[in-house]
């Protein structure tokens, strides 16, 4: 393998395991390459689970236009999540375990049995176990954050931690389309959005991940969960704060930073 991948996999990996942000790598924070970017994820991958961690499913990002724009991406990013980021209802995210967060609402499917690219949406609602609402804590270990797909691609698709509502729906009964969300800190409405933001429509995006993970040779699994991306902007966290997550019909969790639950 190309020894600078595996190089910087390493920086990754030590950025990851310490806490810290890297500031030596401006040229792969402004990288535009997918292709060497999901190089360098793969390597990280690999110290990632010799490390003993479990990878438990899938965050997708940049599934809006704008934030395709934002980052010159042509199509969306994927990551790995592992377990050891799954927090729970009443768990509280201390601010040493990040480095530097940007909280969203999305929406998180698990899945029951894998389909096949090009399937209807019918076929696509039937192999999922449940639909949740979640937060995401997405971080960095890059100083200032990727500017370009391919930095945020090998940062693992800037995977932090999640929250899944204790809530969940049949995915019969879901919208995928018109479900809403309200994020507030401290009582204070920070972000506001719907599913829709998502390609139009998070079945979309399955979709899209779906025909990509056969693509690329991805493996699914039955019991994998999937983060399908913000519903609305991601926020900045500061702490101590107190985190809200609402969506009118699928669920709400509330996320402690900093402080007791």
């Amino acid at each position: 393998m190309d020894k600078e991948i595996d190089a910087i996999a390493d920086k990754l990996f030590a950025a990851w395991r310490d806490r810290y942000a890297i500031d030596s790598e401006p040229e792969l924070a402004a990288m535009r390459d997918p292709d060497r970017g999901r190089a360098i994820q793969g390597a990280l991958t690999c110290l990632f689970v010799k490390a003993g961690r479990r990878p438990i499913g899938w965050k997708l990002g940049l599934t809006s236009q704008p934030a395709l724009d934002l980052f010159g991406a042509d199509e969306p990013m994927v990551g790995v999540i592992y377990a050891d980021t799954l927090l729970e209802e009443g768990d509280t995210l201390p601010t040493g375990e990040i480095v530097s967060p940007r909280i969203e609402g999305e929406m998180l499917l698990e899945i029951a049995s894998v389909p096949q690219p090009g399937a209807s949406d019918d076929v696509l609602i039937a192999s999922l176990a449940s639909v949740s609402a979640a937060f995401e804590v997405a971080d960095s270990r890059l100083l200032g954050w990727p500017s370009a797909i391919g930095g945020a691609t090998a940062d693992n698709a800037c995977c932090g931690w999640l929250m899944r509502a204790p809530q969940s729906l049949d995915p019969a009964e879901a919208d995928f389309e018109g479900t809403s969300m309200v994020l507030t800190r401290d009582g204070e409405t920070i972000s506001e959005g719907r599913a829709s933001a998502c390609f139009g429509s998070v079945l979309k995006v399955y979709r899209w991940f779906v025909a990509d993970s056969y693509r690329r040779g991805r493996r699914l699994q039955a019991g994998d969960i999937i983060l399908t991306g913000a519903m609305g902007p991601a926020i900045p966290m500061a702490g101590p704060a107190t985190y809200r997550l609402e969506c009118p019909g699928l669920g709400s969790a509330t996320l402690p930073f900093g402080r007791a639950a």
